[in-house]
């Protein structure tokens, strides 16, 4: 029964990329005025048109996004519980399985709240992903150590870039820039890819099986 479990959470987290499909779809039917570089992900999700830096943004199939970011943060959610305790090694990886849980309740946030209908509610339940998505790989990568030190490198490698992208989103947030959305998706998208490529790696390797030892915890 427990490997079944598992194994119902890696597939949660290989569907992952899922959601970015969803986005772009999304976003491919949305106004002319829409962009993914220079518009957020968020306004995909608006139930009504807006006026964004002259902008107007409508997103016709907003209840489509709208049911993603429920969906997508619920697996990503129920994924990292049922991987965590068996694939994330010591303190690093439980506190990896918190982040990743911050990161989804987030996102199942962002869906109930559209940022048109509560500005407030959906900016205090976005803020804390693109701080957790990050945190969640980079301690991923410190607990992989051990046991699968080449995941561990990539882990890092995902991190850093997701800390950039986040950064920069929050640099920007509330300014001019054309490039707001493209730093969103970059502090975000990376880590959807990870957990796909994690759990894919972790299935493909036999990894679903008896816990491996790590060499030391951390």
């Amino acid at each position: 029964m427990t490997s079944r479990l598992v194994g119902a959470g890696l597939l949660a987290w290989a569907l992952q990329p899922l959601y970015i499909a969803v986005e772009v779809v999304v976003g491919l039917r949305a106004s002319a005025d829409y962009s993914f570089a220079g518009s957020t992900v968020s306004d995909l999700g608006n139930t009504a048109c807006r006026q964004v830096r002259g902008d107007v943004l409508c997103s016709p199939w907003h209840a489509g996004m709208n049911v993603a970011f429920v969906w997508f943060g619920c697996t990503l959610l129920v994924g990292a519980l049922l991987i965590g305790s068996r694939l994330l090694e010591g303190r690093s990886g439980t506190v990896a399985v918190v982040a990743w849980c911050v990161s989804g309740v987030g996102s199942i946030g962002v869906g109930l709240f559209p940022v048109n209908e509560d500005a407030a509610a959906h900016g205090l339940v976005a803020l804390p992903i693109f701080v957790a998505q990050p945190l969640a790989v980079a301690l991923m990568g410190v607990s992989l150590r051990g046991t699968r030190p080449r995941a561990s490198t990539a882990a890092f490698v995902v991190a850093a870039v997701s800390l950039v992208g986040a950064i920069g989103f929050g640099v920007t947030v509330g300014s001019d820039s054309g490039a707001i959305g493209a730093l969103e998706r970059l502090a975000l998208w990376p880590g959807y890819l990870w957990v796909s490529a994690f759990a894919i790696g972790s299935a493909l390797g036999g990894l679903v099986g008896p816990r491996r030892h790590a060499q030391h915890r951390t």
